[in-house]
């Protein structure tokens, strides 16, 4: 018996909460869906759940969802302005975006024309796009930074599989809002560009849709004016096809610092908490004792024990009661511990980060040289060299903090040294011979130590236990202890030769600042690199044309579009309540014209259309299409053909031209082949379809239950009763045969 085209149910699942979003990833079969809580659950085609993701905050609710191109990455967009990009594989949030305004449309696109041509590159042209195209060869000189002590959730190795995995080739994440401002990012994380469209129509808009051609060369944006006219605009974007290599490098290397900027800030954090235990213990053991001596008696007592060996009731009480032998070989372990922690942190992470950061803004200064490649782009000589400095001084400051804490190592191992000597004497035991016997130095060490005791009491403005010269560093304040520079050499050459302090090659010390103060100097250092770019290539999006494409008059609004080929997209707009405006756009040579139609769909033996509740572009020749009955309300799936459609699309002309005149009305029902499923016990409200993965989701009107579907399945000719008659002529092409992949 032979077997036919027709769209199959395969699940109908019931769901706890009303469900506002869906979207189908076309690499693989996973659909995304977000429901009224804010939340985003990832489902398989069995239904089987592969992760569920809260929203970053209580109240928030979802305004967007895309998959990158090669389905390995999602972004989410909420109401806050917050979106943020998720690893599909494990859930975790590799970076965060915040957007000013109300996030309309979300879009991620690739350039397919390199993609394409790859395969059909000669060795010699290979080599020559090698030779142009920047390669990261960072991992020779330099090791990625391994970050399992400060993000116990991400596991791997190298961390930059995680947003540049197999990011070969340029795409874009493209976000559109109310206001109608286009942020674009490439990779989604570097902001190349941000587009006022306000300005460029004289009026108020919201952005709807972003698409861009297979080169990235055009892109055309719908937009709703003031005025609630809908319109298409065309921009010149050939800048991502011009110099795809450079924008490539320039983005590489801005996600570069990004991130070791924030490992930097991470592990200063890490460093501030092993400070904080420190503090806290000493407080622990110190507390009780402090509250039955006067202020300042704490230091007193240790003092007179040091000097003149008197021991107080009080101070043995608490030697002996509170403190005791084997309770001082434990604490001095902890507070050894924490001091350990801090010294390998700065020298493992926060000087290695900050040697990173000097290696990447050296490179990126090599390419600001490479004018005639990269100056349209905007990178800034001056800019980076500044940053170098700031990077510079970050490391001398590291420099500093680290010789503070390997003095305050020397000063706490004296302290605890003495300190077990003077319990030993007071129970009259012997000191053990492994213990060396106390210098004048070692007493010194010991004054100091004792000094971090003075605010250790009831009536002091500062409590508890100090360790101000280390401290300080960890603040956003001037430090209030500077380092001694008495007897640098260098210091008191450069304060001879103050000329030689404007010399870019001469890195600067600024003795008052912290290292906290010292990071945020650098973080908006390098922040200032990338504010030139994102300028310069924003005007280089020159607009071309502008179409009015309908007078949008209320109810569901739904804009859906794909590339027809390299140099035309075909759109699909729904005006609500029975048409479908569909619009060839073409763009070839920095021209552009439309050709368009309207659809209805008539109902099987009534003069009647059916409504149009929803509608998507399955492919490029393919429209999916729900439906409902305007009497029974009844609702039905159904594919409609578009290759006999657009031969009798009509032309509307040039740019300027409002296209919602003389416009060809095509019916939709006898348009073959067609294929529909009528969709029973269920009222439909909406769906999702995937071309590439031939797969399709309804929801119901209730927001409750969904019906998943394959879109091309097979089944019994006899047993589908739901086929048109035209779907089985002969010599009429299948969905499949017709069917370009949404990519």
């Amino acid at each position: 018996m032979s077997t036919i085209q027709a769209i199959k149910q395969l699940e109908e699942r019931n769901v706890a909460s009303e469900i506002t979003l869906m979207v189908w990833s076309d690499r693989m079969d996973l659909v995304a869906l977000a429901n009224v809580k804010g939340e985003v659950a990832l489902h398989r085609l069995t239904w089987t759940k592969a992760w569920s993701l809260a929203p970053p905050k209580d109240g928030l609710t979802v305004k967007g969802i895309v998959w990158r191109p090669d389905g390995k990455i999602i972004a989410i967009a909420y109401s806050s302005g917050q979106v943020i990009l998720v690893k599909v594989e494990n859930k975790n949030i590799l970076y965060s975006i915040e957007i000013k305004g109300d996030i309309s449309c979300l879009s991620w696109m690739q350039d397919r024309i390199s993609l394409k041509g790859k395969s059909s590159l000669t060795n010699e042209e290979s080599k020559q796009n090698q030779y142009m195209k920047y390669i990261d060869l960072s991992s020779s000189f330099i090791p990625e930074p391994f970050l399992q002590q400060f993000d116990t959730s991400n596991s791997d190795e190298n961390q930059k599989t995680n947003i540049l995995q197999e990011q070969n080739d340029l795409n874009l994440l493209l976000i559109g809002t109310s206001e109608g401002t286009v942020y674009i990012h490439i990779f989604g994380c570097f902001l190349c560009a941000t587009l006022n469209l306000n300005t460029h129509l004289n009026t108020s808009c919201s952005v709807d849709s972003i698409h861009l051609t297979d080169g990235l060369d055009q892109m055309v944006i719908s937009v709703r004016d003031s005025n609630n006219t809908v319109k298409l605009l065309c921009f010149n974007s050939s800048i991502f096809s011009t110099h795809t290599n450079e924008l490539y490098a320039v983005a590489l290397k801005h996600i570069k610092l990004t991130s070791l900027l924030n490992y930097l800030y991470n592990t200063m954090t890490t460093i501030t908490e092993s400070w904080e235990s420190i503090l806290l213990e000493m407080d622990n053991k110190l507390s009780n004792y402090a509250s039955k001596v006067p202020e300042g008696g704490v230091t007193a007592d240790f003092l007179d024990l040091l000097m003149f060996g008197i021991c107080s009731d009080e101070m043995k009480a608490f030697l002996i009661h509170d403190l005791t032998k084997k309770g001082l070989e434990k604490f001095g372990q902890t507070i050894e511990m924490s001091y350990s922690n801090i010294q390998k942190l700065m020298l493992k992470y926060v000087m290695k980060f900050g040697q990173n950061i000097t290696y990447h803004l050296a490179e990126l200064r090599g390419m600001a040289r490479l004018e005639h490649r990269y100056k349209i782009l905007g990178l800034d000589e001056d800019a980076i060299t500044s940053a170098i400095l700031s990077n510079g001084a970050f490391l001398i400051k590291g420099g500093e903090m680290q010789q503070i804490i390997n003095h305050s190592i020397i000063n706490y191992k004296a302290f605890f040294r003495w300190l077990y000597t003077a319990i030993v004497h007071v129970l009259e035991e012997q000191v053990p011979n492994e213990i060396p016997q106390m210098t004048q130095q070692d007493l010194a060490y010991i004054a100091e130590f004792l000094q971090n005791f003075d605010h250790i009491g009831k009536n002091s403005n500062q409590k508890g236990f100090i360790m101000e010269r280390l401290g300080q560093y960890l603040l956003d304040a001037p430090l209030t202890i500077k380092p001694d520079m008495t007897g640098n050499e260098w210091s008191a050459f450069i304060k001879q030769n103050q000329c030689l302090t404007k010399n870019d090659s001469i890195l600067r010390h600024f003795e008052e600042m912290s290292l906290i103060q010292q990071y945020k100097h650098l973080n908006d250092g390098v922040g200032e690199i990338f504010v030139k770019p994102k300028e310069a290539i924003g005007r280089q999006f020159a607009l071309q044309a502008t179409f009015d494409c309908f007078q949008y008059g209320g109810g569901a609004f739904k804009v859906t579009q794909v590339n027809l080929s390299k140099d035309a997209i075909v759109f699909a707009f729904l005006q609500p309540p029975e048409r479908v405006l569909l619009t060839q756009l073409y763009l070839v040579e920095g021209s552009c014209f439309v050709k368009c139609a309207r659809m209805h769909f008539t109902q099987d033996n009534s003069s009647d259309d059916f409504h149009v509740l929803d509608i998507q572009l399955y492919s490029s020749t393919v429209l999916s299409v729900l439906l409902q009955d305007s009497v029974a309300k009844a609702t039905m799936l159904s594919q409609v053909a578009l290759s006999r459609a657009l031969e009798k699309f009509s032309e509307v002309g040039e740019a300027g031209g409002a296209v919602f005149g003389n416009v060809v009305d095509i019916n939709g029902s006898v348009l073959a082949p067609r294929l529909f499923k009528s969709v029973e016990g269920m009222a439909g409200a909406e769906f999702a379809v995937s071309g590439s993965r031939k797969v399709g989701i309804l929801l119901a009107e209730n927001r409750r239950k969904v019906r998943l579907y394959e879109m091309e399945g097979e089944e019994e000719e006899d047993e589908d009763a739901e086929m048109t008659n035209s779907t089985i002529r002969d010599g009429e092409l299948s969905i499949q045969e017709m069917n370009v992949t949404v990519n």
